[in-house]
């Protein structure tokens, strides 16, 4: 390991903002960013050689994403506050986020070049014809009843998951780069309603706050809004079993997911942040 300056990353940002006399604040901002590097290092040498995707030379892996490049990021911020009575002020919030929600490398699951480290990004074929799926049968558990698929199975769904990715069908031909898959943006707002009541007591002003935050709002309004994506079955590993046929030519299996032939690249989350939440406040304020 050592030092290099191939390196590099960048940040391009945008923002305008604005406060009205009548109490309305709004603010908008876009941001968009690129990190790359030849290593994502670990704690140790070892670990961080293993751990690095790459389609050629492991000790020349060239420049690639970095697993923190940025991305996408957009959100608008606005807030009204009204005042009444003199004794009462209401504020209504809108916060909305959407952001590039991390990449990934798209690999074998297996040692394809024979190097001693599960660390090989797939080939993505120029079409069927360079497909080299070998016959499996998937057994309990990993398939609720035992299955058996064939070469022609497994190329039909790789073909139906490359045709229905943009990433895949855009490098036919090529090595997956690493990092290179970046999940969709995933879109979600928050609601916060503020209620203040006020009034001045021995010269001093008292005040009682309500506050109801709804994180995730979309999610409250349809359970398919404000949620984000993955690679099906929670990794990039997408291609399985690696080896060689008596022609010395790769090759693998088609992962399974749920007793069944995985043949789309992405599904929902399912976290926290995915749903949403309520939280109530009280606050009693005297100065």
């Amino acid at each position: 390991m050592k030092n290099q300056n191939v390196g590099r990353s960048w940040n391009v940002d945008a923002s305008l903002e604005r406060p009205f006399d009548n109490g309305l604040f709004i603010k908008a901002a876009y941001n968009y960013g690129v990190a790359k590097n030849t290593i994502d290092p670990g704690s140790i040498a070892s670990g961080s050689w293993n751990g690095n995707f790459q389609s050629g030379d492991p000790n020349n892996p060239g420049l690639a994403y970095s697993q923190n490049s940025p991305g996408h990021r957009f959100f608008i911020a606005t807030s009204y506050r009204k005042e009444y009575f003199s004794f009462g002020a209401t504020t209504l919030s809108v916060f909305y986020d959407a952001h590039t929600n991390g990449n990934t490398s798209i690999t074998f699951a297996g040692d394809m070049n024979g190097d001693g480290a599960s660390n090989d990004l797939i080939y993505i074929p120029r079409d069927v014809s360079e497909m080299n799926f070998v016959q499996f049968t998937c057994t309990v558990p990993t398939c609720n009843v035992a299955k058996t698929f064939t070469p022609a199975d497994q190329a039909t769904a790789f073909e139906a998951m490359i045709q229905g990715d943009d990433y895949l069908r855009a490098h036919r031909g090529q090595y997956a780069q690493r990092n290179a898959f970046f999940f969709p943006l995933v879109k979600r707002a928050d609601l916060s309603i503020q209620q203040d009541i006020f009034t001045d007591f021995a010269r001093r002003r008292n005040s009682l706050q309500l506050r109801a935050d709804i994180y995730n709002v979309g999610n409250l309004l349809n359970k398919h809004w404000g949620i984000g994506q993955r690679i099906v079955g929670g990794n990039g590993q997408i291609l399985t079993n690696p080896g060689a046929d008596a022609l010395g030519r790769a090759t693998y299996r088609l992962k399974v997911v749920n007793s069944e032939l995985m043949n789309h690249t992405l599904e929902p989350t399912a976290g926290r942040p995915d749903v949403y939440e309520i939280q109530l406040g009280l606050r009693y304020t005297f100065n």
